[in-house]
């Protein structure tokens, strides 16, 4: 009994071995966003590693003017050397419609994710890529200069104050500033000295994208496509886009509270340096800005008086490519990534992103933890994703949406007029539109 005993002892030793072996030879290539996603991810591929340590994973990091290029160039390609790639989430129906991604496999359970990231993360039916974040975008207001023009800011979360999820629940549905308000108080806020602006009252983060501006017009009542995914007339030239369009126009041409043709980065920068009053940002500016000696507060996402509600959504997802001969090692890291407590949590205190998964949300909403400044702007966060975010449009021609769209806003904010910016962009995204469909 105990020959027997040794025998399969030794012999499971050597095949477990043998598996280690086999194992070690497996590597893992991942397409990634250089800077902090790289980081994140680097903290994410480490503690999987730890328990999975026969399985190496590389990531592979480009910059963000040219990740989406070059993930597209490499997908269609069929390249075998990339295993796992970052989805930016409306690019996910171009990429399922081509082949480009493997159906998630079913086992791998996404009922602790935020059911409407899950469905996001679907083309047909069917789930091809899995959350790994979502997004929340705030107004930042510099406090000493509201002050210093003697202007009450917005109600909101600050330095030196505690506030519980209930309480952010209200000043979310019922202290929120209009679009209208903010506008008011930029030209007030927008000090010229020779004809030289020296401080802005306000900018967005991301000029003239379409993640950023699509609650504008939405706000009003209008989505930026039509259901079939390619339609933009009716929509994008509408009486709602029309006057979203006229107001972004005015913040740059009429008010000229809003610099123009800032690069990524840039209004954090020069609200950071005291130079800008407000800006609409990620929450990903949080420990950007809590390293300056800006004093500042945080109050939610604006929208249009008379209007609903509406703010961005939607981040990173990961995928796996159809190509990929390492299909079930990938779909164990993504798996690990999005459903995992451990994976989660890595990713989370690396980049200090909205999550997707149910439990850390619960966390942030309960947890001592989050209830000072500046945590407890990630439960504008929590209040956003569950009852005002709206996705970008679902469409394979989301890429030539988007091309579109940036075109028009930049041209708006340069003085070309709005009807003459909208009507092309309207024209020029239903003919790309109409290729993809073919």
């Amino acid at each position: 009994m105990k020959t027997m005993t040794f025998a399969i002892a030794a012999g499971l030793a050597a095949s477990l071995l043998a598996g280690t072996a086999l194992a070690q030879d497996k590597t893992l290539n991942m397409i990634v966003i250089e800077g902090g996603d790289t980081t994140a991810m680097q903290a994410v591929v480490d503690a999987y590693k730890a328990d999975h340590p026969g399985i190496a994973i590389n990531l592979q990091s480009y910059p963000f003017a040219q990740f989406f290029q070059v993930a597209e160039l490499r997908l269609r390609s069929a390249d075998t050397g990339i295993d796992l790639v970052y989805v930016d989430a409306p690019l996910l129906a171009s990429y399922a419609s081509r082949g480009f991604l493997s159906p998630i496999d079913p086992a791998i359970s996404t009922g602790e994710l935020v059911p409407a990231a899950v469905q996001a993360g679907q083309y047909d039916g069917t789930q091809y890529a899995l959350p790994i974040n979502n997004s929340a975008q705030v107004l930042y207001f510099n406090k000493a200069l509201f002050e210093a023009a003697g202007i009450t800011p917005p109600a909101g979360l600050t330095k030196g104050e505690t506030a519980t999820q209930a309480e952010v629940d209200t000043l979310a549905s019922s202290e929120r500033w209009t679009w209208e308000q903010v506008a008011d108080a930029a030209q007030k806020l927008t000090v010229k000295d020779n004809g030289r602006t020296t401080t802005y009252g306000f900018t967005v983060e991301q000029f003239g994208e379409l993640y950023q501006l699509q609650p504008f017009g939405e706000s009003l009542g209008s989505p930026v496509i039509g259901p079939d995914g390619y339609t933009a007339k009716g929509y994008l030239d509408s009486e709602a886009w029309t006057k979203a369009a006229t107001f972004w126009s005015d913040l740059y041409n009429t008010w000229a509270v809003s610099p123009k043709s800032l690069g990524y980065g840039e209004a954090a920068s020069l609200f950071g340096n005291g130079q800008l009053a407000m800006f609409a940002g990620g929450t990903w500016n949080l420990p950007i800005l809590s390293a300056t000696d800006i004093d500042f507060g945080v109050a939610p996402y604006p929208y249009f008086e008379g209007g609903s509600v509406v703010t961005p959504t939607g981040s990173w997802y990961v995928g796996v490519n159809a190509a990929s001969a390492n299909q079930a090692e990938a779909m164990d890291f993504a798996s690990y990534l999005t459903t995992s407590d451990a994976g989660t949590k890595a990713w989370f205190d690396s980049l200090q992103q909205l999550p997707t998964y149910k439990p850390l949300l619960d966390t942030i909403s309960t947890s001592a933890d989050y209830d000072a400044f500046p945590q407890n702007v990630f439960r504008l966060g929590v209040y956003d994703s569950l009852n005002t975010a709206v996705a970008r449009p679902v469409t394979a021609a989301y890429g030539q949406l988007q091309d579109a769209f940036r075109t028009a806003f930049v041209d708006i904010a340069n003085g070309v007029p709005v009807a003459d910016a909208l009507a092309s962009a309207v024209q020029k995204f239903e003919s790309a539109a109409a290729r993809v469909a073919q």
